[in-house]
């Protein structure tokens, strides 16, 4: 199947309810259950899809750093190292998330 990549992503907030979100927009991903909160600015919606399916419609902006999150490049600003290796991420809103072996 051909890739998805899309601009902006309709996400369903409650029933009637679907907001418009700017990939532009999106900062980082996590996965939660068997949905996803995406993070923006100040706020979170959450949405029901895989971090694969996510993947498939994000751009190469964004990374994933861990099988449960993926964030904009442009918003990672160290790597955390303990005895010598590195296991987590500081994200430049000071939020600090682990980091996947691979």
């Amino acid at each position: 199947m051909g890739s998805m990549r899309r601009n902006i992503i309709a996400v369903k907030t409650r029933p009637g309810e679907v907001r418009l979100v700017a990939v532009a927009s999106i900062e980082r991903v996590e996965a939660f259950g068997n949905y996803m909160k995406i993070y923006f600015g100040n706020e979170r919606v959450l949405h029901r899809a895989t971090l694969s399916d996510m993947e498939d419609i994000l751009d190469d902006r964004f990374i994933r750093i861990h099988r449960s999150h993926i964030v904009k490049r442009d918003h990672l600003r160290k790597l955390l190292s303990e005895l010598g290796r590195y296991q987590e991420v500081q994200l430049a809103d000071e939020t600090v998330l682990p980091l996947g072996g691979n």
